[in-house]
C-alpha cells in the first residue's frame, strides 16, 4: 500500500515507524499501564485526523468525563470543544453501570458514524467492555462481537487497555485479546534512577513492516513525540 493511503496518525515518530501510518479500516490496541500515556496517544490521533487531515472522528469513552478530558486536552493546545461543535468529533460517554448500553447500541453507533462521515474511532478503554464477564471464553466472545461492529462500521478504529507486567518485565493486554486485533502498540515504563522513562513498542502490525525496537517516547505540553532511532535508557 503506498504512504499516501495509509491512515497518519500525526504523532511525531509515530508514522515513521510503521511505513507512513495505520492500514485503513485496520482495529489496533494501545495498551500500556495508568499514566502510561494511552488516553493521550488517543485523543492525538483523533485530534490531528480532524485538524490536520479532516477526518471525523469519534470517541467512545467507559471511563473519562467528556467535560475533564477535553480541558486536559486544551492544555495541550487541542481545543476538542470546538472540533465538536463543528461536528468533526463525536463523544459517546458510558458510565461503567452502563456499559451494556454500547453492545446494544451499535445502530444509533452506526448513524453517528455514517451521518458526520466518521473516519476515525477510538474506544477507551476496551477493559472496562470486557470486564463485564469473569470467564475467559466470555470475555473474548464480547471481545469478537465488539470487532465484528469496529469492522462494520469500516473506520480506522484504536482501542486503549490496560496492561500487565509480568515477572521478565513484558507487557502486555491484561486479558490476551490482542491477537484478534490488526495491531499492537505497547507503552513501557522503564526505571532510570529515580525517573519512571517512557518508551513505545510496535509489537504487532500486520500488512506492515513497522520498527521491532523499543523507542523512546515523551509526554509533552504539545502531546506525545517518539524519538526513533534514539536508544532506550534504563532497565526495565
Amino acid at each position: 500500500m503506498a504512504e499516501e493511503d495509509k491512515v497518519k496518525t500525526g504523532i511525531p515518530g509515530m508514522d515513521e515507524m510503521i511505513e507512513g501510518g495505520f492500514e485503513p479500516r485496520s482495529v489496533v490496541i494501545v495498551a500500556g499501564g495508568p499514566g502510561s500515556g494511552k488516553t493521550t496517544f488517543a485523543m492525538q490521533f483523533l485530534f490531528q485526523g480532524a485538524e490536520k487531515f479532516k477526518e471525523p472522528g469519534l470517541y467512545i469513552t467507559f471511563e473519562e468525563q467528556k467535560g475533564m478530558l477535553f480541558k486536559h486536552m486544551k492544555r495541550m493546545g487541542w481545543d476538542f470543544d470546538k472540533l465538536e461543535k463543528d461536528k468533526m468529533i463525536s463523544v459517546l460517554e458510558y458510565p461503567p453501570h452502563e456499559v451494556h448500553r454500547f453492545i446494544t447500541e451499535g445502530n444509533i453507533i452506526e448513524d453517528i458514524i455514517r451521518e458526520n462521515g466518521v473516519q476515525r474511532v477510538v474506544i477507551d478503554s476496551i477493559t472496562s467492555l470486557v470486564m463485564l464477564h469473569e470467564d475467559e471464553y466470555k470475555r473474548r466472545m464480547a471481545f469478537l462481537k465488539t470487532m465484528e461492529s469496529l469492522r462494520k462500521w469500516g473506520c480506522t478504529c484504536l482501542l486503549t487497555s490496560e496492561a500487565v507486567t509480568s515477572r521478565d518485565g513484558e507487557v502486555k493486554p491484561r486479558f490476551g485479546v490482542e491477537y484478534l486485533a490488526d495491531g499492537l502498540i505497547v507503552i513501557h515504563g522503564i526505571r532510570q534512577g529515580d525517573v519512571m522513562q517512557l518508551a513505545l513498542e510496535v509489537t504487532k502490525m500486520r500488512g506492515i513492516a513497522h520498527e521491532r525496537r523499543m523507542v523512546p517516547m515523551k509526554i509533552t505540553d504539545r502531546g506525545i513525540t517518539l524519538y526513533p532511532g534514539q536508544p532506550v535508557l534504563g532497565k526495565r
